[in-house]
């Protein structure tokens, strides 16, 4: 294909993907408000009245993906450690529980810019022209039944093999019920790559929360394993915002 019909494609797609992208963001932040909204209510019913709720849930599906070889690049039994961290770290400082919905590989050999995408704002460039197909196929589908603006949707994780540059794993935000985690956070024979805070960072990444300047906060920017790992607080307001989204679902009341 000659240049000038790359850039006709892609411009093309970025016409097509940027009314989905910010339909989909608009969607998210309607029920976000909303989820928020019902969380103040219940929050300041329970103020008034004593009443205390169980634990919140989150539920979280992981996709590990197979290289061009149809090798999955980590195994389903390496990622539990984070899992229990993530739900560690949530339970203690956020009051919700995450509610593994399965770990599965996907044995199809999937595309190279899918296993090594980039991050940050090419990532979302890649969204926008249609290019992470590969990620979005495994989140609920769009409709009553699913989808960035539904209720209770779950996060899905996906494990690939390498984000470009220094980064380990990449949310998308509101914009995405998905995010990326490179493979090498997940082996414990690599000491300087194995990291368990970094699912639990992007989940924080999913359900809104940005950066935080505290070094022993969980969304703390940088965490460089083995000797200076991010910490895994979260502050009350964080709490709060979690607890907010869409995404979580609220704990029922407790009988005295």
């Amino acid at each position: 294909m000659s240049p000038g019909g790359g850039l006709f494609r892609d411009a093309r797609e970025a016409l097509l993907g940027v009314p989905r992208v910010l339909g989909r963001t608009l969607g998210a932040a309607t029920t976000d408000l909303a989820s928020g909204a019902a969380e103040l209510v219940e929050t300041t019913g329970e103020r008034l009245t004593g009443r205390r709720r169980d634990l919140s849930s989150l539920r979280v599906a992981v996709v590990v993906l197979s290289d061009e070889q149809g090798r999955p690049v980590t195994s389903v039994e390496r990622v539990q450690a984070s899992l229990d961290r993530a739900d560690a770290v949530l339970r203690a400082e956020a009051g919700i529980a995450v509610r593994v919905t399965g770990v599965t590989v996907d044995p199809d050999p999937a595309p190279t810019d899918a296993l090594d995408p980039p991050a940050n704002r090419r990532l979302l460039l890649a969204d926008v022209l249609g290019r992470t197909e590969t990620y979005r196929r495994h989140t609920d589908p769009p409709g009553p039944g699913g989808g960035a603006t539904s209720l209770g949707a779950p996060v899905t994780v996906v494990v690939v093999r390498d984000i470009s540059g220094r980064t380990t794993g990449c949310s998308l935000g509101m914009t995405a019920d998905w995010v990326i985690v490179q493979a090498a956070l997940f082996d414990p024979e690599r000491a300087h790559t194995y990291d368990e805070t970094v699912l639990a960072h992007e989940l924080g990444h999913a359900l809104n929360l940005p950066h935080h300047r505290d070094r022993h906060n969980l969304m703390f920017p940088a965490s460089s394993p083995p000797g200076d790992l991010r910490g895994t607080d979260l502050t009350p307001w964080q709490g709060a915002v979690l607890r907010a989204n869409r995404h979580v679902l609220p704990g029922v009341p407790l009988h005295p």
